[in-house]
């Protein structure tokens, strides 16, 4: 399976109708379901089929007429079972399907729980969750209904068929056959029903796992809406590679998700070697997709692209992806250290000089340098966390390392920093001098004049030229992206020099240049000067090694700013490489203006000046900016306060301080204790769980296994005493007509039983699961944003338990409870029977009890504990076959599939080694289980023949006590046959039953101030450390204070803590606490947030993450996500305005379903810029009060992000 998907091309994952996420968890659980199958259950069948043949055999040898006879009904039970169970599959395949999009469902709300919890959709998703899992339970009890009628029909056949077989051996026995024949006979013909029996509990999993290998097959072979992938055929290698140049002639491409629509219509581009070349154009103009095919990631619809002359469709792909790296905008990081996941880059060994040598042209030492155990630190989901910035640097490095001779950048610099963003983008050309390049952006201000330009839109190459033509002309679609253009152009800026006082709140964080539209190399007249380069400010070095730093806005008007006086000390220049820090006034405009920051006192700065006149200027110390817009007569105006923040490990994390030594900050708790639960403590769960009718069922399925129990050894008496008849001289006619009445009365009572009880009690077993299902999703999306990073609880992980181990855990009531209840019953009555009627041979048989209950004790412990090893390497198994496929375009990137495939093999291998010895240790013990039933068997009959020959026993009443045992015991040793499958069960019901009991009550419960504003909101001297990093203090003694109307921008390096506040905003995170007395470090409305209505708190805040993700759903179902059913918001009027707002409208409404459109797994393939369109309408449809925009429009083109100002200026005016 896992060879067989990495052969697949990107277009077989585009397909899938559930996106790939949830497919690989779903290829994991059908995985599991065949294991299951094929393992115990197929080998009961195997077992079971021989020895139905061997019974049958020597019933045949014995007296053929009589076991023709008795047999002569299995062909119209077959006929009729058969009919019982066509059903079944179309119902199993219609569970699946809904398990299927359930599993989508929960993936992606797990992933995207900050989105959640933001927009408080944890009701939505919850009663999503309710309603999806009913369709899957009424499935599920289709299946059942059909089930239990097989179980219910085949014991009603099994003891009937018995009557008619009756008569005939009476008249063989007329007729001079020896009654030990005719006795022999039927044993053996009981032996062969018995075995048929045994299979009828096991066939649900076997048609199961059926139906998994059906699908595992089909995943392989078959593509979505009948279409086939064609493989991309290519085995040229032209060595050596000459690096020469691309030619891109008149190719046309539409993605196989939406084949109606080109993303690319007829374009021509030429790539000469040793040049950069710059593609630029709109959100969903096509850049990347040029990028994907320049990989052979997919086949273009028309036209070709040769590199050196040579058809891309003929070059092997292997050795073009080793000649040509991609570096794409979302960096995926592996589960690996961050020394191995830039060692990725070459192939082969690479050295730590290497590394560290690569890691420079990505900028980073400093990164490296404040993890705590630097390129050793394991890093990837549910790891070290990073930044998007120190992702791209990781896979910057990693292209770095790999020094292929032609490289495409997709928009790679799009979440750093400017500072970091022109270091890196020098050390690129420093590294790609003379090489081909070809850099796919929308920021038009790393491309030098004399670099050549294409510029698409809507899929169009519309122009193409040098960069000075372009800006000379001062027309065309290039110039529109240009930054003085997009914004000098725009009409919303005299609208802004016009506004008043602002609302909402908008803190925007991220670059200063990308949020606020700072313009360098323009000319100063305020102060005098022309900066060029914010990097070539004079700065004085200052030792120090605790610095104090601090700026109090005074006060604000519109063209005037006062700062306090006293001075910035800056840190050594060869330190700090002069990253910017800052603190700005954003006046009505919109525009930030930056003020230089050195040793004088502020007070030496001019006092006023117009917007018009202000420049900007260089910003040597630059870790963030505070932006604030108010009106002349607000009377408090934004601060900040870092006076005490220290430096621990780095300098140039200012954010991250020494706290105090007695923080206690929460950690993560344990996920989970590695012993798995009593069983009583699981079963003690059910009946809290059932509603009332549901413990009706419950109650009368265990009432049913009763009468099952009671019959079984009725059975057993009222069956030696038919076959006891053959050795009565009188009377043979009257009591046989007696016994076989009694006989048919309980295979009727019998078979309508078993039926009852199998499916009330799968019916109880369905609702309990249910139950756990919902409650475990719902404490799960309560948990605090913490618990989310500790590994067990990944999305995987977490969407696997809900889908395979209640899939599993149900069993515990469904298949194995009837049956171990039934077989207690029957033991006793069976004992109690048999003593009553002969207490010697009932001692006897009693006797082995000791020695059953050991055997199965030693057997139900070793497989409790080898179940335990398996689960855990199949789990890091399934975490690498995830890990590989849904980072497939990198692996396929960087040629990776080698490794993966090695290191999948590799941990496939440990389990099967475990399996085997799992298969030996439980396989000797299973086998130590039978053979002593065998041996118990042969004593019980050894003592009765003693007993009768002595002659104190009748030879019926020798019969009737072997029945009761042998029945009794045949039945509990058929339980030994269940005990993998119940510590499966108990496993999994271990892990839900945690999850279902997680506590509701974190930090975000612990509030019930709902507030009517949330302002002001104020820092005092707040602290926190992550606590996942307990010794990594993030931010500290940090004072900031955001008023109504205002604009606040935090700009840093990457991994400085910018997304960290807003999230202390959005309460994800509690604060670090402080001691008694002290004043709330942080506060909404003057509420300490630890006393708020998280809820209400959330209500009144909106946020676009940099990487926003879509749900499952259609685009309208995306932008109103979280408001209240019956919102006059959440409707397509407010979802239409808001994408227009957002300058999404148009596109949507271009969609041939337009807001109806499904996105997210499985859906319309959108770009980064489109998918952060639609999370900006999301935001903005709210209306909130405050308005967090974290590197919002990283991913957009001037135009778009231009929209967004206007948008927000807007917001400000209303």
């Amino acid at each position: 399976m896992f060879e067989g998907m990495l052969d697949k091309e990107m277009e077989w994952y585009d397909l899938r109708p559930d996106g790939i996420g949830s497919l690989l968890i779903r290829i994991q659980t059908q995985i599991r379901e065949l294991q299951l199958a094929v393992s115990q259950p197929l080998g009961f069948l195997i077992f079971d089929i021989f020895g139905s043949i061997v019974s049958l055999g020597l019933a045949f040898c014995f007296s053929w007429k009589l076991t023709l006879v008795i047999i002569s009904a299995i062909p119209l039970t077959a006929i009729v079972l058969y009919l019982i169970s066509i059903p079944l599959s179309p119902a199993i395949e219609v569970q699946k399907q809904g398990l299927s999009e359930v599993v989508k469902h929960v993936k992606t709300s797990i992933e995207a729980i900050d989105t959640v919890k933001v927009y408080t959709g944890q009701q939505q998703e919850v009663w999503q969750y309710l309603s999806a899992m009913k369709k899957v339970a009424s499935s599920y009890m289709i299946q059942v209904r059909y089930n239990a009628l097989q179980f219910g029909m085949t014991k009603l056949i099994t003891v009937g068929i018995f009557v008619q077989g009756f008569w005939f051996g009476l008249y063989l026995v007329d007729h001079g056959m020896d009654p030990g024949h005719v006795l022999t006979t039927f044993y053996a013909c009981l032996a062969t029903m018995q075995s048929v029996e045994t299979i009828l509990p096991q066939w649900l999993v076997l048609a199961k796992g059926i139906s998994a290998g059906q699908i595992l097959k089909a995943i392989m072979v078959r593509m979505g809406h009948g279409m086939k992938v064609k493989h991309m055929v290519g085995r040229t290698k032209p060595i050596p590679f000459s690096a020469g140049d691309i030619e891109v002639n008149e190719v046309s491409f539409a993605y196989p998700s939406n084949p109606k629509q080109n993303v690319l219509n007829k374009a021509t581009f030429f790539f000469p070697s040793g040049e950069m070349t710059f593609i630029v154009g709109k959100s969903g103009s096509g850049k990347s997709t040029l990028g994907n095919l320049l990989m052979k990631y997919y086949k273009p619809t028309s036209g070709d692209i040769l590199i050196d002359g040579h058809s891309i469709q003929t070059l092997d792909a292997e050795w073009l992806r080793q000649n040509v790296t991609l570096v794409q905008q979302q960096s995926a990081l592996f589960n690996e250290t961050v020394y191995q996941n830039i060692a990725f880059g070459r192939e082969g060994h690479s050295t730590m000089e290497d590394v560290l040598n690569a890691s420079k042209t990505g900028d980073l030492q400093q990164t490296i340098t404040d993890l705590l155990e630097g390129l050793s630190t394991l890093v990837g989901p549910n790891r070290e966390p990073l930044s998007g910035g120190q992702q791209q640097r990781i896979a910057i490095a990693r292209a770095r390392l790999r020094d292929a001779p032609i490289l495409i950048l997709d928009e790679a610099t799009c979440a750093l920093d400017q500072t970091s963003k022109r270091k890196v983008v020098e050390e690129i050309r420093k590294w790609r001098e003379k090489k081909t390049t070809i850099v796919i952006t929308h920021d038009t201000s790393q491309i030098r004049d004399d670099e050549y330009v294409y510029v698409l839109d809507h899929g169009n190459l519309v122009q193409e030229g040098y960069r000075r033509d372009f800006v000379e002309k001062k027309h065309g679609t290039f110039v529109s992206f240009h930054p003085v253009y997009a914004r000098g152009n725009s009409t919303v800026l005299e609208q802004r020099r016009k506004s008043g006082l602002t609302s909402p709140t908008c803190l925007l964080m991220g670059d200063i240049d990308e949020v606020l539209g700072v313009c360098w190399n323009r000319p100063s007249n305020k102060f005098g000067t022309h900066e060029s380069d914010p990097q070539s400010s004079n700065v004085n070095s200052n030792p120090q090694k605790n610095r104090n730093l601090s700026q109090d806005v005074r006060a604000f008007s519109t063209n005037e700013l006062n700062l306090s006086q006293q001075a910035i000390p800056v840190p050594p220049a060869e330190i700090f490489q002069s990253p910017r820090l800052g603190y700005f006034r954003l006046n009505a405009l919109g525009f930030l203006s930056p003020c230089n920051l050195s040793r004088a006192s502020f007070q030496d700065l001019p006092r006023s000046s117009s917007f018009a006149e202000r420049g900007n200027m260089n910003l040597p110390v630059a870790e963030y900016a505070i932006m604030a817009e108010a009106d002349k007569g607000r009377p408090i105006p934004p601060t900040i306060n870092t006076s005490a923040i220290k430096h621990q490990r780095s300098p140039l994390r200012v954010e991250q301080g020494v706290t105090s030594p007695t923080s206690t900050a929460p950690t993560p708790k344990k996920p989970l204790e590695t012993t798995p639960a009593p069983y009583i403590k699981i079963l003690k769960s059910i009946w809290p769980t059932l509603s009332g009718t549901d413990r009706i069922f419950f109650v009368l399925g265990f009432f049913f296994a009763f009468i099952v129990a009671a019959a079984t050894p009725a059975f057993a008496y009222v069956f030696a005493r038919l076959l006891g008849i053959y050795y009565l001289e009188n009377y043979r006619v009257s009591q046989a007509k007696l016994w076989a009445l009694a006989l048919v009365g309980i295979s009727i009572v019998d078979g309508v039983a078993t039926f009852c009880t199998h499916y009330f009690l799968e019916h109880s077993g369905q609702a309990w699961v249910s139950s756990l299902r919902v409650e475990a999703f719902k404490r799960i999306l309560a948990q605090p944003l913490f618990w989310f990073e500790i590994e067990e609880n990944s999305a995987a992980r977490l969407s696997a338990c809900l889908d395979r181990n209640a899939e599993e855990m149900r069993n515990l009531v469904g298949r194995f409870a009837g049956p171990i209840f039934t077989t207690i019953w029957m033991l006793g009555i069976s004992i109690v029977w048999a003593f009553l009627i002969s207490w010697k041979l009932s001692l006897v048989a009693m006797g082995c009890l000791p020695v059953v209950w050991a055997t199965t004790s030693l057997f139900s412990h070793i497989s409790s504990k080898w179940e335990e090893r398996c689960n855990v390497l199949a789990g890091q198994t399934g975490d690498i076959f995830t890990e590989t496929f849904s980072n497939i375009p990198v692996v396929r990137a960087f040629t990776l599939e080698s490794y993966f495939k090695r290191k999948h093999t590799a941990s496939t291998a440990r389990t099967y080694k475990t399996g085997l010895s799992r298969a030996l240790y439980s396989g000797a013990a299973f086998g130590l289980g039978e053979a002593i039933s065998f041996f118990i068997t042969a004593t019980i009959f050894y003592y009765g023949t003693v007993i009768t020959t002595r002659g104190a026993l009748p030879v019926s009443a020798v019969l009737a006590v072997v029945n009761l045992l042998l029945f009794g015991l045949a039945n509990s040793m058929s339980i030994l046959s269940l005990i993998p499958q119940l510590s499966s069960s108990r496993v999994t019901a271990t892990r839900m039953l945690y999850l279902a009991n997680l506590p509701l009550h974190s930090h975000e419960s612990l509030g019930t101030h709902r507030l009517a504003t949330p302002f002001p909101i104020h820092f005092n001297n707040l602290s926190f450390t992550y606590p996942s990093r307990p010794h990594q203090p993030t931010l500290s003694s940090f004072t900031l204070t955001l008023t109504p109307g205002s604009r606040t921008a935090l700009v840093g390096p990457s991994g400085s803590g910018k997304s960290t506040l807003a999230s202390l905003v959005l309460a994800l995170y509690p604060p670090d606490p402080v001691a008694p007395h002290h004043p709330a470090p942080l506060t909404f409305a003057g509420i300490p947030v630890t006393s708020c209505n998280i809820s209400s708190l959330r209500s009144h805040i909106a946020i676009v993450p940099q990487s926003p993700t879509l749900f499952p759903a259609t685009i309208l179902e995306n932008i109103i996500y979280g408001l209240p059913e019956g919102s006059p918001l959440a409707n397509l009027n407010a979802a239409t305005l808001a994408a227009r707002d957002a300058g999404i409208d148009e596109f949507v409404s271009s969609l041939p379903n337009g807001y109806q459109t499904l996105v997210g797994d499985g859906g319309q393939g959108l770009s980064g810029g489109q998918t952060q369109r639609i999370a900006i309408a999301r935001a903005l449809v709210r209306r909130p009060k405050v308005l967090i925009l974290d590197e919002a429009t990283s991913a957009l083109d001037a135009i778009s992000a231009g929209m967004v100002r206007e948008t927000i200026s807007k917001l400000e005016r209303g």
